[in-house]
């Protein structure tokens, strides 16, 4: 059937039956125009969504990181940096798609300047080491047991098969305390801290250290030992939730404390455990601005036991410098919602030797046999 019929055919039903001919022509036109005002509609919105957006994350960006020294709650805001950084990039991607390039080079810095800012205090890869081949490496295990009442078995199975030099639990459990002669094997417990509530904090090492206590009012605990031909500290600390008004506060003082015990030690400190914030809080700027440590931990193996829509870095490894971080690992050991995490410590070991001949005298020989004036 060619064009001509058609039209030829259409004008047969139109005269035949003209009510329905005009109704269907009537009711396929204001189908077309809802469905434009419905994609204009959808068009609108997306615009005004995507502009707010464009207003909203850099503000909320830059009182995070630029505000978070005037109150907890504007520290609490830039704790979610990576989120801000995974939003960023999906709205640049679908600004990309729709062509909106002012828009997607305004989101693409979002993303770089959140990532920047994550970068400043966690590693996103592992970095290559830059001590000498002959430094000393140990390795530690560090592992939260909230949740593990009923694991010893669990736990003395890790313990046996570890090569961890030293491993640091906190939350043990008061079913597992009790039972700690079956589960150690052959570690020794080399310090703890004592809560009926489930709150202990213990260090268990193959071999004795040389030293032990405890700061901030038991909030750290820690050990010194000797590794090659060095003396270094181990602190372990655990701070579960400092986000409101007076645990801000409090938290914030023991990490004062714990800062003027890393800057009174006269050998090198290793700081780990969980801190309930990440690494560019200012809850825990005094680490690095007075007790000269430096975060070494790496992003992916920290705050696992969190949400994926709110996981940021809560578990650290501070050092100070001379000892680097590597080959760290976070894996499931015992069946809880915290992974157990693993690294080896490289330090510089001391050297006492003088090379004297790479010496060379300031004088000529003949000057320096002539008796003095």
């Amino acid at each position: 059937m060619n064009l001509s019929d058609k039209m030829l055919r259409c004008a047969l039903i139109n005269s035949k039956f003209p009510v329905i001919f005009t109704t269907c022509q009537l009711y396929f036109f204001q189908g077309l125009n809802m469905g434009y005002l419905s994609k204009r509609k959808f068009e609108e919105r997306e615009s005004y969504l995507t502009t707010g957006l464009l207003v909203l994350i850099p503000v909320l960006t830059l009182l995070g990181t630029l505000g978070r020294s005037l109150d907890w709650r504007l520290d609490w805001l830039g704790e979610f940096k990576m989120q801000a950084a995974a939003l960023s990039f999906a709205l640049f991607l679908w600004c990309l798609f729709k062509r909106e390039w002012v828009k997607t080079v305004v989101f693409l810095t979002l993303v770089l300047m959140n990532l920047a800012l994550v970068a400043t205090h966690s590693h996103l890869f592992q970095k290559d080491s830059e001590l000498p081949d002959d430094s000393h490496v140990f390795t530690v295990a560090y592992q939260n047991l909230q949740g593990a009442e009923h694991k010893a078995g669990k736990l003395r199975e890790v313990l046996e098969n570890s090569n961890a030099d030293i491993v640091l639990w906190v939350n043990v459990p008061v079913e597992i305390y009790r039972d700690l002669d079956n589960v150690l094997g052959d570690y020794q417990l080399q310090n703890q801290t004592f809560d009926t509530t489930g709150k202990m904090k213990l260090i268990l090492a193959r071999t004795p250290g040389v030293d032990r206590g405890e700061t901030a009012e038991g909030d750290g605990l820690w050990v010194s030992r000797v590794v090659g031909s060095r003396k270094l500290t181990i602190v372990l600390t655990d701070f579960a939730d400092p986000w409101h008004s007076e645990s801000y506060a409090r938290v914030k003082q023991r990490i004062s404390e714990l800062s003027e015990f890393a800057l009174s030690r006269d050998e090198p400190v290793v700081l780990a455990g969980n801190f309930g914030a990440s690494g560019w809080s200012w809850l825990l700027n005094g680490l690095e601005s007075r007790g000269g440590l430096k975060p070494r931990g790496k992003l992916s193996e920290s705050g696992t036991d969190l949400p994926l829509l709110i996981r940021r870095p809560t578990d650290h490894i501070y050092t100070h410098p001379g000892i680097e971080v590597a080959d760290e690992t976070a894996r499931d050991l015992i069946g809880t919602k915290h992974k157990a995490v693993s690294a080896v410590f490289r330090i510089a070991p001391i050297r006492k030797e003088i090379e004297f001949f790479e010496l060379q005298p300031v004088l000529p020989e003949s000057e320096l046999l002539q008796p003095p004036l």
